[in-house]
């Protein structure tokens, strides 16, 4: 079945982020342990319809697939913690080959919206479509460019600006610039309301010098990343955010995987890599974390 999809599916694959396939090759590869953080279905099934580019992207220099893991579950949980604390509306900006609306335990009246591509979008549905996927929640497609006006698309296809938002920026920041990345949370800052939250995900500097091999790799196909960031509480502090950074060595302990990085709150100018989870700030106002 999969196998004619991806002859349908030829001319669009050019299209497909080779990061994307990445993350989904690694998410199938967590799904397959006996020892799983979580079960994603779909992950296998976007690998096989990409063809040779599913093969290609599972070919890049060696990545620490027990960060992946970590990070999926993290922003798993920070997910389903944000809509049992009242967000009801979950906006995934480059939701790539994510399958959070169907995989975890949603509310059904939870709205989920994916921002991403029109082609990316395409080749996800026709997987979808042909695995008989159900999404638990109300699922909004929204065909957008980050680089364009994706905060009019989302408002056109029905995002409330009245209801706390969780938003989810999950391997995305560090292939935006410094001053990319500082626009965008400022833009998702001002779509939302107190009570909204925002899952991150960065590094800092010396993660990138220590995984040139896979960063040139990445750059060759088009994706290089172009940012890094120190004290990410500091950072997100001026942009309208509380943050609490996680500690990967615990998140490893907690999760039963070795941390693929020194944890966050490591002595030190070592490689680090920030998982963060934070609370819009009123304007004006010093705002505690819940």
């Amino acid at each position: 079945m999969l196998s004619a999809l991806r002859d349908d599916l030829a001319t669009d694959l050019s299209f497909i982020e080779t990061t994307a396939l990445t993350i989904a090759h690694y998410r199938a590869l967590e799904s397959a342990r006996p020892d799983r953080l979580f079960f994603d279905p779909f992950a296998s099934a976007f690998v096989e319809a990409a063809g040779r580019a599913g093969d290609s992207a599972s070919q890049l220099p060696a990545a620490p697939a027990d960060y992946f893991a970590v990070r999926t579950k993290y922003f798993d949980e920070y997910v389903e913690r944000a809509c049992a604390a009242g967000c009801p509306q979950v906006v995934i900006l480059a939701a790539g080959l994510d399958a959070r609306a169907f995989r975890l335990a949603l509310p059904p009246e939870v709205r989920l919206f994916e921002v991403e591509l029109a082609t990316m979008l395409r080749f996800k549905e026709s997987v979808l479509a042909k695995t008989r996927a159900r999404a638990k929640c109300d699922r909004i497609l929204v065909p957008s460019d980050l680089r364009d006006d994706w905060p009019a698309a989302l408002s056109r296809i029905g995002f409330r600006h009245d209801v706390p938002t969780a938003w989810l920026v999950e391997g995305l920041l560090f292939y935006l610039t410094k001053a990319d990345g500082d626009r965008l949370l400022q833009r998702i800052a001002r779509l939302s309301v107190l009570g909204s939250r925002i899952g991150l995900e960065h590094v800092n500097q010396a993660t990138r010098d220590g995984m040139a091999a896979t960063l040139a790799a990445l750059a060759a196909r088009g994706a290089p990343w172009q940012s890094s960031v120190e004290d990410p509480a500091a950072w997100l502090a001026g942009l309208g955010w509380n943050a609490r950074v996680s500690d990967q060595g615990k998140l490893g302990r907690r999760y039963g995987r070795a941390p693929a990085l020194p944890a966050a709150d490591d002595p030190g100018s070592g490689p680090k890599a920030w998982l963060v989870e934070g609370w819009l700030i009123e304007p004006g106002a010093r705002a505690d974390r819940p």
